[in-house]
């Protein structure tokens, strides 16, 4: 046998010696990690890993279709939305068709089984529960059943997972922000109302130059929090480039400048940046002015 420079080969009863002590130590391990009694693994070794919970199929169809993943073009979820916050307004004339969209949401999770049909059922009955009462309706209640179905999809969706709580920094989908900015009722926002984000940001900085109005700063505050946050999220480096052109005429107002261009150039570019992301983001014409008389309803 060769033996390398700077080695000792080993003799032969040193070599025996040292298998005999290695095969005891495997015999002691082997030992240690079952019981006597049972052969199991002993309380003092446990496992640390644990096994993967098999997803149930329908359950994981029903949450995309519902939160929109991963294209969140026409989500059922952005149409409850929309309904919720309108039923305090509108539900007592109509109560009927509130109900229908709790017909909706049973439907989509028909094949669903076990923990998510409490949820579904919790947010199915609040529409067909609350709107008629108007101004009394519980909007509360809503927001807890809204996040009780996003934890029971969080695992096969990141619309309901960003529901739930934040994420890394860097990794929200481009086109769920996107879809935040563009689409997505404001209902569980500051504004409380079913404007999507632009409209509610025109009311404040304008679609074309206007001065900032000095009584709504605490909501220009919101709205650059919002976007900031949105900013340091998305995965996207040019949808991150465009939100924060939009942002800075809220920047400028919070710091005293309160004459805005406007966001109609901002927007069109974020718009070709979530275009280059995946997201249909709507035309220049397209985006929701919303109503001006509601311009100061359901505003926290």
């Amino acid at each position: 046998m060769t033996v390398p420079p700077g080695r000792t080969a080993l003799s032969g009863r040193r070599a025996r010696s040292s298998l005999a002590l290695l095969a005891a130590t495997l015999l002691l391990a082997g030992c240690a990690a079952e019981s006597p009694a049972t052969g199991t693994s002993s309380p003092a070794e446990p496992s640390t890993t644990a096994e993967p919970s098999s997803a149930d199929p329908a359950l994981a169809e029903a949450c995309a279709e519902f939160w929109g993943d991963p294209d969140y073009r026409s989500p059922q979820s952005r149409v409850v939305l929309d309904r919720a916050a309108t039923a305090p307004q509108a539900g007592p004339s109509d109560p009927f068709f509130y109900a229908i969209t709790g017909d909706d949401i049973d439907a989509t999770f028909e094949q669903a089984t076990g923990e998510a049909q409490d949820a579904v059922a919790a947010l199915s009955d609040w529409f067909r529960t609350e709107p008629e009462k108007g101004a009394e309706a519980d909007v509360e209640s809503f927001q807890e059943v809204w996040r009780g179905l996003a934890g029971v999809c969080a695992s096969s969706s990141a619309a309901a997972a960003w529901t739930l709580e934040a994420g890394d920094d860097g990794t929200k989908p481009a086109a769920l922000v996107c879809a935040d900015v563009f689409d997505t009722p404001g209902t569980l926002t500051r504004f409380a109302n079913a404007n999507v984000l632009t409209s509610n940001m025109f009311k404040l900085v304008g679609r074309s130059p206007q001065t900032v109005p000095s009584d709504r700063m605490e909501d220009v505050q919101a709205t650059d929090d919002l976007l900031a946050a949105e900013i340091a999220a998305v995965d996207d480096a040019g949808v991150r480039g465009a939100l924060t052109a939009v942002r800075a005429p809220f920047q400028d107002a919070l710091e005293g400048d309160t004459s805005s261009d406007g966001l109609q150039e901002p927007l069109e570019g974020l718009g070709a940046a979530c275009n280059a992301a995946g997201y249909s983001s709507p035309d220049s014409g397209e985006i929701d002015n919303g109503d001006p008389a509601a311009e100061d309803e359901g505003l926290v």
